[in-house]
């Protein structure tokens, strides 16, 4: 089975066109913005999950990724205001992507982003970041309830569901929107 790896994503970090821009920096205004994708991730694939933010805006998504939108969160200096504006981003969010990275087990937020859009939405998929593509991907306990984002043979992003047993691939737009 293929999975995307950091390389990947690094290529597309550098392509953020002035429409996302644009969008990303209007959306920090207003708290009651509405996204179809909200990004959980570890703040050390910051690099990483900039790729990932491009490669979803430029499938014609709205993404929030906290750096990205609301630029003046400050990461040392976190209140219950910062906690209730990162909730509401997430109330207002359609769907989460769980990025899986190696570091994503050691986030304090991630587990609890997880909780909420669940809770709200019911719409979570969980994306394996391998640092190789030899890697092998495990995938902890409570993450197995979550489809899993995968290349297909074309190398776009599908979600893929598993009942009894067989696997069965989504498009993006389908598992956001439907």
């Amino acid at each position: 089975m293929a999975y995307f790896t950091e390389t990947h994503f690094r290529y597309y970090r550098a392509s953020l066109n002035e429409s996302q821009r644009t969008f990303s920096n209007t959306a920090g205004r207003d708290i009651n913005t509405k996204f179809d994708i909200f990004i959980s991730y570890n703040i050390k694939d910051r690099a990483i999950i900039e790729g990932v933010y491009n490669e979803l805006t430029e499938m014609g998504f709205k993404v929030y990724v906290d750096f990205i939108v609301d630029k003046d969160l400050d990461r040392s200096n976190v209140t219950l205001e910062t906690a209730k504006r990162i909730r509401t981003r997430l109330e207002n969010s359609k769907s989460l992507i769980y990025a899986q990275s190696p570091n994503a087990a050691m986030s304090r937020w991630m587990p609890w982003e997880l909780g909420v859009v669940d809770g709200h939405t019911k719409k979570c998929a969980v994306l394996p970041i391998l640092i190789n593509s030899t890697d092998l991907y495990y995938k902890q306990e409570y993450l197995k309830l979550y489809p899993v984002i995968r290349p297909n043979s074309s190398y776009h992003m599908f979600v893929y569901r598993e009942q009894n047993g067989v696997e069965s691939p989504v498009f993006m737009d389908t598992f956001v929107n439907y």
